[in-house]
């Protein structure tokens, strides 16, 4: 790309275009093999709680009962069924910054936020304790693999302990996990452990397969699948099936596996271009060395509020297109982060390596030249 035309849009989180032209043919032929095997049965109306192949595969996946698995259409669906479910005004916890969807869907059921400090390795677990033992909350909501926005992972430690205090406390632990089969380093996660008790799962093939499928699933304790059933039988009587369809034969035959070691291959070098770029230009600034994922957040010191929209089209007059990532920090949080400097999340997949280098470069000279 040359000099003179180049530009970068650290916008959105959607996957590259490269990746979703590799899955056209074996997305066309696996809807139609899922159409010609199970025929009327994914046609008509169908379980509410999901197509039963994919429940069974995901509950192997997990290693739980597959009758504690609801597949729903789409990750946002099944987050906001959560938050249907819970008593009007439920207290829920958060990280200090989250996937900004889910602050946005807990409002608009009338649930209050309250964000918990995070650290280098997941959630301050000092600042949790302090919080369980002054408020009753009824869900803890994380993102423990490459955290949206941050891009960080919770160390396995970490993660172990908020589920102990959210046991102890009665407290639902639900933790969203559609970023775990993103890692692009060659490390590998430990999965999370579900129990009796929970943790709950929350996750969807929006990032592994792509958005248009719209898949998601949640993994609940027994006793609370009745009662969500009933939310989700009030909420929509049928599930998409002949996309849940393909998704099952999707990962029954390897394809799906297949499919992730291409994301991994293609993503990597934009990850590390990132880094690269980010540890150069922005040392000490931004949130974390990605190791997957979609995001990582950078905190612009000088950027004074009152200046934030000056610097955003300033940038975006250079070639580079960023917001300001306020609606993704907790209520409680959004006045101390803003005396920090103007936050931005970066997102990196649908770039190509010399964007991302060129557009944090870029990013830095506008930062010197506009202070």
């Amino acid at each position: 790309m040359n000099q003179k035309t180049m530009s970068a849009n650290f916008l959105r989180g959607v996957p590259a275009e490269e990746a979703l032209s590799h899955l056209v043919l074996m997305v066309s032929e696996g809807y139609e093999r899922a159409i010609k095997r199970h025929g009327t049965d994914v046609l008509q109306y169908g379980h509410f709680s999901g197509f039963g192949k994919l429940r069974e595969l995901l509950g192997r996946m997990h290693k739980t009962d597959p009758a504690r698995v609801i597949v729903g259409n789409g990750g946002m669906e099944v987050i906001s069924l959560l938050f249907k479910s819970l008593p009007r005004e439920s207290t829920i916890f958060i990280e200090e910054s989250t996937y900004d969807r889910v602050i946005f869907d807990a409002e608009r059921y009338g649930h209050k936020l309250i964000g918990i400090k995070m650290s280098a390795d997941g959630l301050d677990l000092d600042d949790l304790k302090s919080q369980v033992n002054r408020v009753p909350a009824a869900v803890f909501y994380g993102i423990p693999f490459h955290h949206n926005p941050t891009g960080i992972n919770y160390s396995v430690e970490n993660r172990k302990a908020v589920e102990e205090i959210c046991r102890k406390h009665g407290i639902l632990c639900a933790w969203d996990i559609c970023y775990e089969a993103l890692r692009y380093d060659g490390g590998k996660h430990e999965p999370v452990t579900v129990s009796e008790w929970g943790p709950v799962l929350l996750s969807s093939f929006t990032k592994t397969i792509s958005p248009g499928t719209k898949c998601g699933y949640i993994v609940l304790p027994k006793d609370r699948m009745d009662y969500m059933e009933k939310i989700v039988a009030n909420t929509r009587l049928n599930p998409n099936l002949p996309t849940q369809a393909f998704i099952a034969d999707f990962i029954e035959s390897g394809q799906y596996e297949s499919y992730l070691a291409f994301l991994h291959n293609l993503y990597k070098p934009r990850m590390e271009a990132l880094n690269r770029s980010l540890q150069s230009c922005f040392p000490g600034v931004y949130s974390a060395k990605s190791s997957g994922g979609f995001f990582a957040t950078i905190t612009l010191k000088k950027i004074v509020h009152a200046r934030e929209s000056s610097f955003i089209n300033a940038a975006k007059e250079a070639g580079v297109s960023i917001a300001a990532g306020w609606g993704s920090v907790a209520p409680n949080f959004i006045n101390e982060r803003r005396k920090e400097g103007l936050l931005v999340r970066l997102t990196f997949p649908a770039s190509k390596a010399e964007q991302l280098t060129w557009g944090i470069e870029k990013l830095k000279e506008v930062e010197n030249d506009f202070t």
